[in-house]
């Protein structure tokens, strides 16, 4: 499948950027977001809109081969009610879906989380991307909306045949809300749940350029001893990380 032209949404986001100096040179990129991005990213296409709003994702998505999805609530999100997140993360990716099937864009790159099956659990980990969910009160709305918003992009992927990749990202290192990554006290065989932003860029041009039609994928540190399984992303994928904190000692049984 021959994907050159690709829009991203929440282009002024944080990880939106990285996805964007990594495919900018070799992809006919189209920004959407309600605010502009800044000004090193002047010379490409941006659109105006807010996911919320069908016709504005709908004229965003005329012409494109694929989508890249990020839009979700993070900054400041806790204490945050649930029909903000219905709107944003639930309502939003359905526009987005339902755009590609009716402008015929070939492929859905949907940036999901690792917490779309519920926050780790310990005897479980490493977690697969195929585990059950068991979500708790910890930042349920969150999970729900990145659970809700996969079974929507899975919904279009059967009915319309529209290809759809699920990348579930670990907790995205720099962003200036997340503490970086160290060593625990009394560190489990599997605890590491960080990814480096440069890593899931590459996992998003992996997505577009593979030929995986749909599957969902654990995107965290190349680690022995992260939390959730990754290596399916690097076979299938193509997944390749490069930033894998190696200063920090790999804990218990991992080797």
């Amino acid at each position: 499948m021959n994907i050159h032209r690709v829009l991203v949404t929440g282009a002024s986001g944080y990880l939106a950027g990285f996805v964007i100096d990594r495919l900018r040179h070799d992809h006919d990129l189209t920004l959407f977001d309600r605010v502009p991005p800044g000004e090193d990213r002047t010379d490409l296409r941006f659109v105006e809109g807010d996911v919320t709003s069908e016709d504005d994702v709908r004229r965003a998505c005329a012409d494109q081969d694929a989508v890249v999805h990020t839009i979700a609530l993070v900054r400041e999100r806790m204490g945050q009610p649930a029909a903000a997140f219905a709107e944003v993360m639930v309502k939003g990716t359905w526009h987005v879906a339902e755009a590609c099937v009716e402008q015929e864009v070939k492929r859905l790159v949907n940036v999901s989380s690792i917490v779309a099956i519920g926050p780790p659990h310990e005897p479980d980990m490493p977690h697969d991307a195929h585990d059950g969910c068991r979500f708790t009160e910890s930042d349920l709305h969150y999970c729900l909306a990145k659970h809700i918003g996969e079974d929507i992009c899975d919904a279009y992927h059967q009915a319309h045949g529209l290809d759809v990749i699920h990348l579930r990202p670990g907790v995205i290192a720099g962003d200036g809300l997340n503490p970086g990554p160290s060593a625990p006290d009394a560190p489990r065989d599997h605890w590491f749940m960080y990814v480096d932003p440069r890593d899931v860029a590459q996992s998003v041009e992996a997505a577009l350029a593979g030929s995986v039609s749909h599957g969902r994928f654990n995107i965290v540190a190349g680690r022995d001893d992260s939390a959730y399984e990754w290596r399916s992303a690097a076979r299938e994928l193509g997944y390749h990380p490069q930033h894998n904190w190696p200063n920090i000692p790999l804990s218990g049984g991992a080797s």
